[in-house]
């Protein structure tokens, strides 16, 4: 008897705590500068269904990725942790693929847990829709790393409009894939990744999910749907009108997603996260303004993006949280969520929750790091030490901020904060010495290896 009491108790506790399990969707815009989207200040670009997933829960005002290029930062993302650990410090090489790849195991390592490999155990059904560049190899395909269910291309950048079905020259007409087949394609990506996610919203409703939808807009190539020209032939510009509409296509396709979470009735106990993958590139019809920088670089441009969590009746609507937070910190704040165990090897990041609710009043994170082949930046409060020499946006030389103060970079305050550089120089030396070179590209030149830094 007392077994069957037992039996029945614990029962009981599992199926509460599948009660408590919220569903989570992760939406993830490619290439998408921190200024493009109403509820940072866009005037010219309508996202209504942006802004009001801001309006329903929490906009960081300083939500940054830990690199300023797609490779390294979905890496980061999907394991919580930093990508240097695991030599994810660069984008992921495709040349050869298929017959003769280069780097064929190229992509994150398997020793790594990823958000589909740490969700599922918990009982969640598991899905990735959309763009994946995290490893081209059978192994390393979404399939393989925890998720149930896979509609995307395999490749960094793609075109909107077009896939073979056979592999060939141009990796942007690479193939399209349903789990680990290729399709024949037609369409345009962005409405098509809005349909099989709202499809598997629809299937998995019943049970707790996570959905990683990872669009590729607003990368390039440039191609825009007529079926919203009308809403941006106000502006005036052909490429920032382009870019607009690919913008505009995403955000009713969010709009869709969250009204069929509606529709479903799961709405209120759905996490709902939506950031870019990094800023906007240089000459582009992206726009980061007034943050200094683009993609590429570890000014706030590079790194600092549109971020938003929102979570109906468990925080509260209309939020804006000041402090920095970390792309880092979706893992650990989603497996808390889910009640899954945690990475082996731990996280970087930190779970949101108690900040969000206003249990832990501090700071989620007193140090940041950032490196991105030579470029690095360190931000310990709101000072941030960087080096940028990567692109033309790089000034080639040491330059230190206090973000508070400037927010946009503009004043190099090094000649009259010393000491605090030499202070931060000296913390981001000591972390980044013990990161793993890179086996695809080697390492960037200007890391100190653990023989030659120095210790003063």
């Amino acid at each position: 008897m007392k077994k069957l009491l037992l039996a029945g108790i614990i029962l009981f506790g599992f199926r509460a705590m599948a009660v408590q399990q919220p569903n989570i969707i992760l939406i993830l815009a490619d290439d998408m500068g921190y200024s493009d989207v109403g509820f940072n200040g866009c005037t010219d670009i309508p996202t209504p269904n942006l802004d009001a997933l801001a309006a329903s829960g929490v906009r960081f005002e300083q939500g940054y990725v830990s690199a300023s290029v797609c490779g390294p930062s979905r890496a980061g993302l999907l394991t919580g942790r930093y990508q240097q650990r695991f030599g994810c410090g660069e984008n992921p090489p495709e040349e050869g693929w298929p017959e003769h790849p280069r780097c064929p195991d190229a992509g994150v390592p398997l020793t790594e847990q990823m958000l589909g490999e740490l969700l599922k155990p918990a009982g969640y059904r598991t899905g990735v829709i959309g763009k994946w560049h995290m490893g081209m190899a059978h192994n390393l395909r979404p399939n393989q790393r925890g998720f149930d269910y896979f509609y995307g291309f395999l490749n960094g950048a793609h075109s909107f409009t077009e896939a073979e079905k056979k592999w060939q020259p141009n990796p942007g007409f690479w193939p399209v894939f349903r789990n680990n087949e290729p399709l024949d394609y037609e369409g345009y990506l962005t409405d098509t990744f809005t349909d099989e996610s709202i499809a598997f919203i629809e299937r998995n409703k019943a049970a707790p999910f996570f959905l990683y939808l990872s669009y590729n807009a607003v990368h390039a190539p440039w191609q825009a749907p007529d079926n919203v020209a009308h809403k941006v032939t106000h502006i005036k510009d052909d490429y920032r009108r382009t870019y607009a509409g690919m913008l505009v296509s995403m955000d009713d396709g969010i709009g869709r997603v969250v009204q069929a979470l509606e529709d479903c009735g799961v709405r209120e106990n759905t996490v709902v996260v939506f950031l870019s993958d990094n800023g906007a590139p240089k000459n582009s019809a992206a726009g980061s303004d007034p943050l200094r920088g683009n993609k590429g670089d570890t000014y706030e441009g590079g790194t600092r993006v549109p971020f938003v969590l929102s979570w109906p009746n468990k925080l509260p609507a209309g939020t804006v949280y000041d402090y920095p937070v970390s792309a880092l910190d979706l893992a650990p704040t989603f497996t808390k969520l889910a009640v899954a165990v945690d990475a082996k090897n731990g996280f970087d990041g930190v779970d949101l929750m108690p900040y969000l609710k206003g249990k832990e009043k501090g700071r989620p994170h007193e140090i940041m790091f950032f490196r991105r082949d030579s470029d690095y930046a360190i931000r310990t409060g709101d000072w941030k030490l960087s080096w940028n020499d990567g692109n033309p946006n790089g000034s080639r030389q040491m330059e230190l901020f206090n973000l508070a103060e400037d927010p946009y970079e503009s004043v190099n305050l090094i000649k009259q904060h010393p000491e605090k550089a030499r202070q931060l120089q000296k913390q981001f030396d000591a972390w980044d010495s013990k990161q793993p070179d890179n086996e695809w590209w080697g390492g960037p030149h200007n890391r100190k290896r653990p023989n030659t830094v120095s210790a003063k």
